[in-house]
């Protein structure tokens, strides 16, 4: 074996046996090693992928796949709620493995680029984009040489260059979207963001951003319909509307090839238009998922610097109900200068744009993102928080805390914005008129309420 790609899970830990209520409305490939791994196929490099969340692998059950397998290069992907699992992956592997160079990429090293100088378990990291920089060190790894440090990935400017993921790689039954099952594939059509939201980890990605050619798009989406009878595309792109025009022109080309799916998205409510939504959904679209982040508008433009509008929630999500398409909406509580009273707004606002679901989450402090500065300028967490976290020090995420509350205040005013919204006699009989054809959802229905009345958690959604 050349190289072996890794998606590992955020810890691994002993299994405590007690009841447990899991609940998952999706789970979904890392996109970027199937990424990877395509890149060096076409150059002739063999590659396996190993993902320890699908597989639901041990840390002792992904270090013998490991040991068997014997790769020269071991690449391990992580994001940053993910880099403790990835800590214990490279130390076994450096004790059990020393001839194994190891390698890691991902959201949290593009982040903090001196990582791997602390954790030496690692032998090089790629920061940024990493399809042509990896590819080239591991070429330079299996010609001998010695490779160490941190190297920034090369950014690729003609994305319809890549090759489609490498899917086959991957066991495509143990990924799913409810109720789709596994004919699902997930389709990223974009690199970089233009915008600046105050709770993005912004090192990640660049500012210009670059597109995928709607043939290329509907290319990829047909040969995922063809080779693994696909039904449901999800887009992956943090805004999949930026280009208006583009949009347009990937919906009339999946019409044009008379391509029978369906598929979601998630955009910015300022960034659809009546006669946009008309199409996506003669086209196949039935969700767009919609980041509405708090309720009080001068919170969200001047403190989360969104840029939208309550109007144009209002607008969105509105023309969205009309046409038939579903708004799940993404909110956040805890921003810096949020008091309890702006904390239900955010609750007054989703009463009157009714999604479809509704996901309310405490605002995790990644590095790079401007929330995360100024939560260590402000001295609520450690300059080194994440570093315990993947030292196995904590197993608490941090989260931005405002002044004058708590942790334990911002979970209880979580839980009652959750019973409110979900327990409402209109809610519940929307979703049974909803689920009446399906047992499985019904079911589905049935445990995230258990979820809610018990532990105060929406199901897992977007990974």
């Amino acid at each position: 074996m050349d190289v072996l790609l890794i998606n590992p899970k955020n810890i691994y830990e002993e299994e405590i046996k007690k009841l447990r209520i899991n609940v998952a409305l999706g789970l979904y490939p890392s996109l970027g090693i199937l990424y990877l791994a395509s890149v060096l196929e076409t150059n002739g490099i063999n590659v396996k992928i190993v993902d320890s969340i699908a597989s639901d692998y041990s840390l002792e059950q992904t270090v013998e796949i490991i040991k068997k397998a014997n790769p020269k290069v071991l690449g391990i992907t992580a994001t940053t709620p993910q880099i403790r699992g990835a800590v214990q992956i490279a130390e076994e592997i450096k004790k059990k493995c020393k001839d194994v160079v190891i390698g890691i990429g991902g959201a949290h090293v593009s982040a903090d680029k001196n990582f791997i100088e602390r954790f030496k378990c690692f032998d090089f990291s790629v920061e940024g984009e990493g399809e042509i920089t990896f590819l080239e060190l591991v070429k330079k790894i299996m010609k001998g040489k010695k490779i160490k440090g941190n190297f920034h990935g090369q950014r690729i400017e003609d994305l319809d260059s890549v090759p489609f993921p490498a899917r086959h790689l991957v066991n495509q039954k143990e990924y799913f979207i409810e109720p789709y099952g596994s004919s699902i594939a997930t389709i990223h059509t974009t690199r970089g963001c233009p915008f600046n939201c105050v709770f993005c980890s912004k090192p990640v990605t660049c500012r210009t951003t670059r597109f995928r050619s709607p043939k290329n798009v509907v290319d990829e989406i047909e040969s995922c319909v063809k080779e693994y009878k696909v039904k449901l595309v999800l887009f992956t792109d943090d805004t999949f509307t930026l280009d208006m025009k583009r949009t347009e022109e990937i919906c009339k080309e999946i019409l044009k090839r008379k391509i029978k799916l369906d598929w979601y998205c998630e955009t910015r409510a300022n960034l659809v238009d009546r006669k946009l939504l008309e199409l996506m959904y003669s086209s196949g679209c039935r969700e767009i998922s919609f980041g509405v982040e708090v309720g009080n508008e001068k919170l969200r433009l001047e403190v989360v610097r969104k840029g939208v509008t309550d109007k144009d929630l209002i607008k969105a999500f509105d023309l969205c109900r009309k046409r038939g398409i579903k708004t799940p909406a993404f909110c956040m509580l805890g921003f810096p200068g949020e008091t309890r009273e702006n904390i239900y707004e955010t609750y007054k606002l989703c009463l009157r744009l009714k999604p479809t679901i509704l996901g309310f989450h405490l605002i995790t402090l990644m590095p790079g993102a401007d929330i995360y500065n100024q939560a260590i300028k402000e001295k609520k967490i450690a300059p080194d928080i994440w570093d315990q976290y993947a030292k196995g020090l904590t197993k608490d995420q941090p989260a931005y805390i405002p002044d004058g509350t708590t942790l334990f205040e911002l979970k209880r005013i979580q839980k009652d914005v959750y019973h409110k919204y979900y327990f409402r006699p209109q809610y519940l009989f929307s979703r049974l008129i909803s689920d009446i054809r399906s047992i499985r959802m019904m079911r589905l229905d049935f445990m995230m309420m258990l979820n809610l009345l018990f532990q105060s958690k929406t199901p897992t959604g977007r990974q």
